[in-house]
């Protein structure tokens, strides 16, 4: 690993700039949602609707949600538990070494609530069940598993059947099946996922899937620190640490100044460079994010490099609590230039798109057009038009 400062030492606005682009949310896009999920590593997922948009950003010609949708439906990619206790979209072929190397956390952190499930017995038995109901290429619903599960006496409702499903998830029995209309399926994991473990070949080794995820997590999100790394992954830093060393002369280190002193970043050698700071004059850009975008997620140690100087006392990601206010209804959010200034929820019609706002500050003439053309570039992907307000 070689000294800090190689490249600069970054101020907030470089690191944020930075990370737009190791996130495809600058420049033309990848080729594919498919290619963007792979380039993600794992993309959080527990808003559906709202993740698909997230995943077109970064794809180029930015994709309807109709074909996102066909794409998710044929198994192009995945959402299951893995990394933390939520939902993630991962490519078929990153899945089954995903969950041998953060499963064994995430139970961890599941434990306390295990003992509800009705004990092992239960758990083998409702396991059974659930294997039985989706071999053979049958896609379940969730209302069709919790009744199958009632049939049988076991746990089909509330916190016992979540994680009675989440355990199927993270023991390789479920994985997501095609949408049936507007509802999730699951499907047998074993019958949507290749054998082996991908990237790294036909076995499985603890060192190499931690090598692989931390070198994708750089690629696409640096710059980060190993903090971040540790809280996105479901990692311990102890872990996290042991990878930067195995990545060894592959990554560098990179110290934060001015807003972001006392941060201390890792990028790949090879990977995106820290961003020129003060340079020219250039259009104001602006983002309408899904509030679980992993712009933000991706980030618990550095996350508040992407406060507006401008809104020093709003939140930068969730809790959506302003000072002295309740929770808002305001999910996702609006960022101009990396910075949030504002959240966004939409109401949504057969026909058209309507957008409603809370802004921390207002916003420049410039920044209005930028938010106008994202929200209509956001109702083309719908399939609608944007009414404005």
């Amino acid at each position: 690993m070689s000294g800090s400062g190689a490249l600069g030492s970054p101020d907030a606005e470089a690191v944020v700039a930075t990370r737009l682009v190791a996130h495809s949310l600058r420049g033309d896009g990848l080729a594919s949602v498919r290619a963007v999920v792979g380039h993600l590593g794992a993309v959080q997922s527990q808003e559906f609707h709202p993740s698909l948009w997230g995943l077109a950003q970064r794809t180029v010609g930015t994709p309807s949600a109709a074909s996102v949708r066909d794409d998710f439906s044929a198994g192009a990619f995945l959402r299951t538990h893995v990394l933390r206790p939520t939902w993630h979209h991962v490519l078929p072929d990153d899945a089954r070494w995903l969950l041998r190397l953060t499963a064994p956390r995430v139970h961890r952190l599941n434990r306390p609530y295990y003992p509800d499930l009705g004990g092992p017995a239960h758990d083998a038995a409702a396991t059974d069940v659930l294997a039985e109901a989706v071999a053979g290429g049958n896609h379940r619903t969730r209302a069709e598993l919790a009744a199958l599960l009632a049939d049988r006496g076991l746990p089909s409702s509330g916190l016992a059947f979540t994680y009675i499903v989440m355990r199927a998830e993270l023991d390789g029995v479920l994985v997501s099946g095609a949408l049936r209309g507007k509802q999730q399926t699951y499907a047998a994991f074993d019958e949507r996922v290749p054998a082996g473990y991908g990237p790294l070949g036909a076995t499985y080794d603890d060192d190499a899937a931690l090598v692989e995820l931390l070198r994708r997590y750089l690629r696409s999100r640096g710059l980060a620190t190993v903090k971040d790394f540790a809280g996105w992954s479901g990692l311990t830093l102890t872990r996290a640490r042991e990878g930067l060393a195995l990545l060894g002369a592959a990554v560098e280190q990179v110290a934060g100044v001015g807003d972001a002193e006392g941060l201390s970043f890792w990028r790949l050698v090879d990977g995106q460079p820290p961003a020129e700071q003060g340079g020219t004059e250039r259009a104001v850009q602006v983002d309408l994010l899904q509030g679980y975008d992993e712009y933000f997620v991706s980030y618990k140690d550095s996350r508040d490099l992407a406060r507006d100087p401008l809104s020093a006392e709003a939140p930068a990601v969730l809790p959506l609590r302003l000072p002295g206010t309740e929770v808002s209804p305001f999910l996702h959010v609006i960022a101009v230039d990396a910075r949030v200034v504002g959240r966004w929820r939409h109401v949504l019609t057969a026909k058209t798109l309507r957008l409603d706002t809370q802004l921390f500050r207002p916003l420049t003439r410039a920044e209005q057009q930028g938010f106008d053309a994202q929200a209509e570039r956001l109702a083309a992907h719908w399939g609608v038009a944007y009414e404005a307000s």
